[in-house]
């Protein structure tokens, strides 16, 4: 039984949490400077929606890429990019695994309901329309038939569910949806973690190749995504200052530069040398790795500090 307890944690992937904290700190900051008054059990219910949807997405992408073959015991090795392994070890424990999965769907369920009781009704249609995108998100981003991961579509709904969905989810559930200061932060988070998509898809892309997982970095190769990682650091940046500009006291967010930019250089310099080198490759893609979470640890406790400022 703890042998079967530790494959499932292992194919939850927990550590990937952070791609949910960050948004949902970041969303209920920008509502509650404005309310000026934080709803512990909305954010908690959000949290509950936010990370059953996020433990039921990471299972079922262990199931269908281990099924389709992107999967293997050496892309597993990445503490960034491939699967788990849990079920390349245990494929006896796939039903289990699908059981977790959809366990998690109906959890989300759940929360979402309890944020549904305690909220205004005119934001019904907001949460139900975040859980099915997301519920359905969650499967079919690399399951048949639609499997949106290998089809060059993946990226921008792993930018959506990250990104303005999930900055959403947390300041409807403080009641404030579309206040200026939530659509201002709505991409930041998202932009984050597709850099940490494309970081993975960029070690995986023989695997991927051999299994016609298509996305953008097998689609316009390592040099153009090199360029496309660039822009999208640019992007996080600038999102940051314009974020900044519009709190008040936001000039406490360029803080989270600190600890983000000094590792660029470097994680760059050795991407490149990785065109031709997958050893290179590897090491800025891990350099560029740290300085994602980095940054997204930074922009939680920056986002926080607000709320003293």
């Amino acid at each position: 039984m703890a042998s079967d307890i530790s494959i499932v944690i292992k194919a939850m992937r927990l550590q990937g949490l952070l791609a949910t904290v960050s948004p949902l700190v970041v969303g209920t900051v920008a509502a509650v400077t404005v309310t000026g008054e934080l709803l512990p059990a909305a954010l908690a219910l959000a949290a509950l929606v936010g990370f059953s949807l996020h433990v039921s997405m990471n299972v079922y992408n262990d199931v269908y890429d281990t099924r389709q073959g992107s999967d293997s015991i050496e892309s597993s090795r990445s503490m960034f990019s491939g699967g788990s392994g849990a079920l390349l070890e245990n494929p006896e424990m796939e039903g289990t695994m699908l059981s977790i999965a959809r366990g998690g769907l109906a959890v989300a369920a759940v929360g979402t309901l309890g944020l549904m009781w305690i909220s205004d009704v005119s934001l019904w249609p907001l949460f139900i329309g975040i859980y099915a995108l997301s519920a359905f998100l969650s499967k079919y981003y690399s399951a048949g038939p639609v499997k949106l991961a290998y089809r060059g579509a993946g990226e921008f709904f792993v930018w959506l569910a990250f990104g303005p969905m999930a900055v959403l989810l947390a300041a409807a559930a403080q009641g404030l949806p579309f206040h200026e200061h939530v659509v201002a932060v709505m991409p930041l988070c998202g932009i984050v973690t597709l850099m940490v998509a494309l970081n993975g898809q960029m070690v995986d892309l023989p695997f991927d190749a051999r299994a016609g997982k298509v996305g953008i970095v097998l689609r316009i190769g390592l040099r153009r995504s090199l360029r496309l990682m660039a822009l999208l650091h640019l992007a996080a940046t600038a999102n940051l200052l314009l974020a900044a500009a519009i709190f008040s006291g936001g000039w406490i967010l360029l803080f989270s530069l600190l600890v983000y930019l000094p590792l660029l250089p470097l994680a760059f310099r050795s991407m490149r040398e990785g065109l031709h080198d997958a050893d290179a490759l590897y090491r800025g893609a891990t350099l560029n790795f740290a300085a994602l979470v980095a940054f997204s640890v930074a922009l939680m406790a920056v986002f926080l500090a607000l709320l003293f400022v």
